[in-house]
């Protein structure tokens, strides 16, 4: 499982500890990434093949612990739930498709029905290409 927690300061990034510690807590085994700058913090999943995930600004006032824990936990699940996995414990289903985000940036994209993929598999090279063989031929003399 790969963690990933960041911040610009000594504080930032035990802050960013804080909240990785939270999610772990709430969705153990996902492999999550938390970046803490001036004004909130990203979640990101590091299953998504690129950089989306939620923006947490703190704007607003949060006055216990228990209370922070709870929005990131919500937070982090509306995620999930957008990605179509489930809350709880990974069990490492791929990411096809998220909710509201545009079919450009999908991770998954299916070919349309009238297209197929051919390829012609290569015969593989047993000797070294010319160019090849005469530098291994100066190396050795």
């Amino acid at each position: 499982m790969i963690l990933h927690a960041e911040g610009m300061t000594d504080a930032q990034e035990a802050e960013a500890m804080d909240i990785l510690e939270t999610l772990c807590d709430g969705y153990p085994m996902h492999p999550w990434s938390v970046k803490v700058y001036d004004g909130g913090f990203f979640i990101r999943h590091l299953d998504f093949p690129i950089n989306f995930g939620m923006n947490c600004r703190t704007h607003t006032k949060i006055y216990s612990a228990s209370a922070w824990k709870r929005q990131i936990i919500r937070m982090a699940g509306e995620w999930l739930e957008r990605a179509n996995l489930k809350r709880g414990r990974w069990d490492e289903t791929p990411i096809r498709r998220i909710d509201g985000l545009a079919e450009k940036y999908q991770p998954y994209q299916p070919l349309p029905e009238n297209m197929t993929v051919v390829t012609a598999a290569p015969d593989l090279r047993t000797e070294p290409r010319p160019q090849v063989a005469r530098e291994i031929a100066k190396d050795l003399h």
